[in-house]
């Protein structure tokens, strides 16, 4: 299976690439990678799946239909398009407390099956945004 890893840090894509292998497998070694990064004093270390939904052109070339098959997403056509859910592994390893209930990821991975360089670039945009400096709320001026 194809496996898109995505590397973002402050706002910017380090890393992305396309590699050959078992997409829980591949979060794993880069889980391992990440926690040779990470500074325990002063950030956490979260390994979170959580699922996407994404929108394919029909028709479908048979391998990819095949790959969506085998990690068990399923797939329904609306009009001229499939809709799928796909599984999506986040590596946080470096971020930030900004309020009591905000926090800013600095640097993450991003993994999740292969399915073509639009969907790539779209993960490439929410990894990019998810580790875009946050405005910092500003204190009250006084007059």
């Amino acid at each position: 299976m194809k496996v898109t890893v995505i590397r973002a840090e402050y706002g910017k894509i380090v890393e992305s690439d396309v590699v050959e292998g078992d997409l829980y497998q591949i979060a794993k070694e880069e889980a391992r990678r990440a926690l040779d990064e990470w500074k325990p004093e002063s950030s956490d270390f979260v390994v979170a799946r959580d699922y996407r939904e994404i929108e394919i052109k029909l028709p479908m070339p048979p391998e990819l239909y095949d790959m969506l098959r085998d990690i068990g997403a399923g797939i329904s056509k609306v009009g001229d398009k499939a809709l799928t859910s796909i599984p999506i592994i986040l590596i946080s390893y470096d971020s930030e407390m900004i309020s009591e209930e905000e926090y800013q990821e600095n640097k993450i991975i991003l993994i999740a099956p292969y399915l073509g360089e639009q969907v790539k670039l779209d993960l490439e945009n929410e990894a990019a945004s998810i580790t875009a400096p946050s405005e910092k709320p500003q204190g009250i001026e006084e007059e």
